[in-house]
């Protein structure tokens, strides 16, 4: 596992060591469209997914305290057609340990708002229990993409 990105909202590790093609994102704290850190961590995603051939992204969202309306926006009408276009076809989803952390993932990944930006390809988001289910589906997910 080798890190490729760290600031106060995420922390980013690249497994492909573990699962070929796959990220495992940490995603932290209240994100909001003007705070530059959480903007910043999701432009590095973008870009790692682009340079690197990344296909899925287990998203651990524990720490996730909430995001703002705006940022929910920026989300569906740029950063998921963006990560379809950089070439992801999965964010595997790991709830928040607060209230307003999963409210947020609710409306962050409600289909659709989501599909509405996307095209027909579409991003596959599962919400699963576990870290270790996570790997599991992101392994069938890279076998059937490849």
């Amino acid at each position: 596992m080798k890190k490729v990105f760290e600031n106060t909202h995420a922390e980013i590790y690249d497994i492909s060591e573990e699962i070929p093609q796959t990220v495992f994102a940490y995603w932290k704290g209240y994100l909001m469209k003007e705070e530059k850190e959480a903007v910043l961590a999701c432009e590095e995603s973008l870009k790692y997914f682009e340079d690197t051939n990344i296909l899925v992204m287990i998203s651990d969202h524990k720490q996730l305290e909430g995001a703002s309306v705006e940022f929910l926006d920026w989300i569906h009408e740029y950063y998921f057609p963006a990560c379809v276009k950089n070439g992801l076809k999965a964010e595997i989803i790991l709830d928040s340990e607060h209230l307003i952390g999963n409210i947020s993932l609710e409306l962050m990944y409600d289909e659709e708002d989501m599909n509405k930006n996307l095209d027909d390809s579409g991003l596959y988001t599962p919400k699963i229990d576990t870290l270790e289910n996570a790997k599991l589906l992101a392994k069938k997910i890279v076998e059937q993409n490849s």
